[in-house]
């Protein structure tokens, strides 16, 4: 089962020494989260969706009706200039797809996507490099 984003970022800021950051991170390896650290760090990356007024979910973690491991593949709906993107996107049409996937989501992983967009999810010590040790080769 893969762990919520909110948790594998607070399991991370818990570890003491970098070793054990890099633990985590390695831990939780996988395509999607990849993707997202990708997202985070990649300069080549510009999301262009204003953060619209949502109301956050109140069901327990992991009740949601979403995940953001889900939601991932889908966020280059939200980057500018992405190939994959649909022509006319933006604006409201596009605030209000965003608005479904930050109300589907359990509100600490609404947060951290809210966060994603401006690039500083405010985790300390989650830097390019320590994801790049963590994943020789990885693309940022």
């Amino acid at each position: 089962m893969i762990a919520l984003y909110s948790e594998i970022l607070d399991e991370f800021d818990k570890a003491e020494t970098r070793a054990e950051k890099i633990a985590v991170l390695r831990k939780h390896d996988h395509p999607r989260f990849r993707e997202f650290l990708w997202y985070l760090f990649s300069p080549d990356v510009k999301f262009d969706v204003e953060i619209p007024n949502y109301k956050p979910s109140s069901e327990p973690a992991g009740l949601n009706m979403s995940y953001l491991h889900m939601e991932i593949t889908k966020l280059y709906r939200f980057i500018e200039n992405h190939p994959k993107r649909p022509a006319g996107l933006f604006g409201k049409k596009q605030q209000n797809l965003f608005i479904g996937i930050l109300e589907s989501l359990h509100k600490d992983e609404a947060e951290i996507l809210v966060k994603l967009t401006s690039k500083d999810l405010k985790v300390k010590y989650l830097t390019e490099n320590i994801v790049k040790e963590a994943f020789p080769g990885i693309n940022l």
